[in-house]
């Protein structure tokens, strides 16, 4: 048996490894691009950890330089195999379809794209703002959004002041929030009890300029899948890692005030614009990724804003930023998280448990 690795692959060459144990001569290795044959060598260089890990008595590494320099775009297509066997090696470590994504961004600087692997919202992408001004030139936008459109863009959030006048929400709208946790399949009157308060907070939350923010989002009707009341300071955290999702980055999480004092939303600035992966190597669109950012903001001082909104206001945030919001017994923070109609998730997928759902007028829903 044959075996064999590519540990690095450069514009200038490839270094590796192949071994045979009854092979006697050492196998010389090419390398080709399109039938091109770019470079070859001998394995016979020694290497002293394959020889600690007992291939033969280590001469069996190579070092190969090409005979011209290899655009990083095309790295992917090399193709390095041992003279006369059928065989191409694989490479280790470095994934080569970063160095084409490298590659290509490099070259293409203007090219939108989603700042997550995942994909998700159109408000999340590189070329978001451009995506807008598209929207509003053929009409499927209305100009009244924007502006909020256009924060949401550019902050990662929108504050929208005002909208649940004139009462807002209330300490009676906590009833649904106290309910939900509860089980509703064997208590007929809870049942009841909750359909008309999740109905409350629908016609409260699902207000005009609010749900036609959601569907701009979304392109799609919004829908509510959990209701927690926030009353302690929160880990830094981010959308899309609190609900497991068939596609995670599509989702949004809504705050409002209680009564009691105005609230405050955290955040990491222009972290909706980040690499997805953060210096511990974890992927921001996680829990443990984004309160790894959080902690990592509060230590070095980086640039943490502030928002204050009240039980009038709705904030709405993007999937792609890290925040925190502060409550507290006195005045707590209804969080709602919302995804478009189109995304399920997987908890209620699984047929394990049971659900009470309204609909509002608009085609929005809220379903827990």
């Amino acid at each position: 048996m044959i075996t064999g690795s590519i540990d690095k692959l450069t514009p200038q060459g490839a270094i590796g490894w192949l071994y045979h144990r009854e092979l006697m001569e050492p196998v010389r290795i090419r390398a080709f691009l399109d039938n091109e044959l770019i470079g070859e060598t001998l394995a016979s260089s020694y290497r002293a950890d394959l020889h600690q890990v007992g291939l033969g008595d280590g001469h069996c590494g190579f070092d190969m330089s090409f005979t011209r320099p290899i655009s990083e775009s095309h790295l992917p297509f090399i193709k390095i195999k041992p003279d006369s066997i059928d065989l191409s090696l694989s490479l280790t470590g470095k994934a080569v379809y970063l160095d084409l994504l490298h590659a290509v961004l490099s070259n293409a600087h203007g090219a939108g794209r989603n700042r997550s692997i995942l994909g998700g919202l159109w408000t999340d992408r590189t070329d978001a703002a451009q995506i807008l001004t598209g929207r509003l030139a053929v009409g499927s936008c209305v100009a009244d959004m924007q502006p909020m459109l256009q924060e949401l863009i550019a902050n990662g959030f929108v504050v929208l002041p005002g909208v649940l006048a004139p009462n807002g929400m209330t300490r009676k709208d906590a009833l649904a929030l106290d309910l939900q946790g509860k089980s509703i399949a064997q208590d007929v009157d809870r049942d009841a009890r909750l359909r008309e308060a999740l109905d409350t907070l629908a016609k409260l939350i699902f207000r005009d300029v609010a749900v036609r923010l959601l569907r701009a989002v979304f392109d799609d009707h919004p829908v509510i899948y959990s209701l927690d009341k926030i009353e302690e300071e929160m880990e830094f955290h981010q959308a899309a890692s609190l609900e497991a999702l068939p596609s995670p980055a599509e989702s949004l999480l809504l705050y409002v005030g209680f009564p009691g004092g105005n609230s405050r939303l955290d955040f990491i600035r222009e972290s909706h614009e980040m690499a997805e992966f953060g210096p511990s190597g974890k992927s921001r669109w996680t829990f443990e990724g984004a309160s790894d950012l959080g902690s990592l903001a509060k230590q070095e001082g980086l640039s943490i804003g502030e928002a204050e909104f009240g039980n009038l206001d709705i904030v709405v945030v993007s999937p792609g930023l890290v925040h925190r919001v502060s409550g507290s017994s006195r005045a707590p923070v209804l969080a709602a998280f919302a995804t478009p109609r189109r995304i399920t998730p997987l908890r209620f997928l699984s047929g394990s448990d049971s659900w009470v759902e309204v609909n509002h007028v608009s085609g929005a829903r809220i379903r827990i």
